[in-house]
């Protein structure tokens, strides 16, 4: 199957406390920036955000909607834990998806025509995870519950990019995680250990049982234990300082950012991604959170 040069590019916003504290004048930058790089380098391309009504309105209010091309309704439709499992709706709207598509986070930025460095036939992870020691494993007494049991391995992925050229596997993939997020619900698993576990480590089950090659944009080994970057790989594009020319997945820095910690400045990150997002017509006097 080959990916139409004009790609389907998703983006998520769903607000899990569906309260107007759950927005951020950094976070929502971010958001913005993302969609407007994207469209910088590809134009054409069918950017579509899936949000529920409040973040569609304070989207609004920012005068940024436009950005994507499509606005979809998304409504949660099955008996997931949203505080646990905040990244549920993720794989729901890719249960939805009936063609090749690209799935991104709200906090990764592109600084390049990204799609001129990878193949359009195969699939894309940001990183290849080393999740010994963290990830809920096999003896864990939550994953035995599981109707699915498998022997789980270590290895998972971080699909903060997420590039899937075959929606019939999307889909099956996206069923599959549905479930094991349904079941752990339903165990009130205590942690978002386990979020990770029916997203992440699911899917390189998944590339395994469907004897799927793939590929990293970052080829370098995240250890999740260590919470730091391992050694090099030949699995991917980029090592990990040099990946930086190239993209940026904020992840855990946001925090930093707004504590001002390990360098971070909140005042120069705003800054930052205000002269990113270059729209004059930009408004977030309605964000109160910084």
């Amino acid at each position: 199957m080959i990916i139409k040069k004009v790609l389907r590019v998703i983006w998520v916003l769903d607000n899990v406390k569906g309260e107007a504290s759950f927005y951020g004048k950094l976070y929502t930058l971010i958001l913005i920036a993302s969609i407007r790089q994207w469209k910088k380098f590809y134009p054409d391309d069918t950017c579509v955000l899936y949000c529920d009504d409040l973040s569609r309105e304070t989207l609004r209010l920012t005068n940024t909607l436009d950005q994507w091309d499509e606005v979809v309704h998304y409504k949660p439709k099955y008996k997931i834990n949203r505080a646990i499992f905040w990244a549920a709706a993720k794989v729901e709207v890719l249960s939805l998806q009936t063609e090749p598509c690209i799935i991104v986070d709200n906090d990764l930025h592109i600084y390049c025509p990204i799609k001129t460095y990878i193949d359009p036939k195969k699939y894309y992870v940001h990183n290849i995870e080393n999740g010994k020691g963290y990830y809920p494993g096999y003896v864990d007494k939550f994953v035995r519950k599981l109707s699915y049991a498998p022997r789980w391995q270590t290895e998972s992925v971080n699909v903060s990019f997420l590039q899937l050229p075959d929606p019939n596997f999307t889909r099956e993939y996206a069923a599959g995680s549905i479930k094991i997020m349904e079941e752990f619900t339903e165990m009130e698993v205590p942690n978002s250990q386990y979020l990770i576990f029916a997203e992440q480590l699911f899917l390189r089950h998944m590339f395994d049982m469907r004897g799927i090659e793939f590929k990293s944009l970052v080829a370098t080994y995240w250890d999740c234990d260590a919470w730091e970057w391992g050694q090099h790989h030949n699995r991917g594009i980029w090592p990990i300082y040099e990946s930086e020319m190239f993209l940026k997945h904020y992840g855990p820095l946001k925090r930093w950012i707004l504590a001002n910690k390990a360098d971070q400045n909140y005042k120069k990150e705003v800054e930052h991604l205000t002269r990113c997002v270059n729209l004059p017509k930009l408004n977030l006097s309605h964000i109160e959170k910084r």
